[in-house]
């Protein structure tokens, strides 16, 4: 097995550390990751990136989708799968991935014909983001170990969102959705207008009794201390053809 193991959250984080050492064991690891912190970026890429020699692979001065891109057609690591994280902190929920440069990473693995998986750590005591340390991404580790070794089953038209608690007992796996649930609240403050994303708020206070969603989100299996899985594609799926072909048709 080959893994291409990249993050968003730069080269030298413990995340990434854990994730090398854990996947070493079972296959050939290459890493290509971010001079820096890139969080947040989603699938941002660059057209020019300098890249500089690290004893395990190579570090980009770019994006995550960067060093995809570049562990991908400049190397001849000819990997199976990308696997990208650990992100110190969750990414669930729909409205969230897009914005994740963890899971961009996972999915411009699968844009360039390659599946991949997208690795996050959470608390499930605090709920929100705190400083991680190295034994916090133990759990995270083990799964990702677990899914890299069954990935040649995936197909290359998928990538797989896992959120993985901080806890030392081992928790189940729930296969997940995403949840859709969505809000945000604005503030004003002292610097101007203060967007605060209410989506996290039962998590962050440690009420997961305030949510109502249903067994089977990824909120919910995070709620629940849960490590949540979901499978998914990359494609903007087409709707109301009929509706728009009748539009388009009486344009003039």
């Amino acid at each position: 097995m080959r893994v291409l193991l990249t993050n968003d959250d730069g080269t030298d984080e413990p995340g990434i550390d854990a994730l090398y050492d854990e996947l070493s064991t079972i296959a050939d690891v290459t890493v290509v990751a971010p001079a820096d912190d890139q969080s947040g970026v989603g699938r941002t890429n660059s057209h020019n990136v300098e890249v500089d020699d690290h004893d395990r692979g190579l570090v980009v001065h770019g994006t995550p989708c960067d060093c995809v891109a570049v562990g991908l057609r400049a190397l001849e690591a000819n990997p199976d799968v990308v696997v990208a994280g650990c992100n110190a902190g969750p990414n669930f929920g729909a409205h969230k991935l897009d914005r994740s440069g963890t899971v961009g990473a996972a999915k411009e693995a699968v844009f360039l014909d390659v599946p991949g998986i997208a690795v996050s750590a959470y608390d499930p005591a605090v709920g929100g983001l705190r400083a991680f340390e190295r034994e916090d991404f133990e759990q995270a580790a083990r799964v990702t170990r677990h899914l890299v070794a069954h990935a040649d089953a995936l197909g290359s038209g998928t990538f797989l969102n896992v959120n993985a608690p901080t806890v030392e007992e081992t928790p189940p796996i729930r296969v997940t959705r995403p949840v859709r649930d969505f809000d945000v609240r604005i503030e004003e403050s002292d610097d101007g207008l203060e967007l605060i994303d209410r989506f996290y708020d039962p998590l962050k206070r440690n009420r997961p009794e305030e949510l109502d969603d249903p067994v089977g989100t990824d909120r919910r299996a995070l709620a629940d201390g849960e490590i949540s899985v979901s499978a998914l594609g990359i494609g903007h799926e087409t709707r109301q053809r009929d509706f728009l072909t009748t539009v388009a048709d009486e344009f003039a």
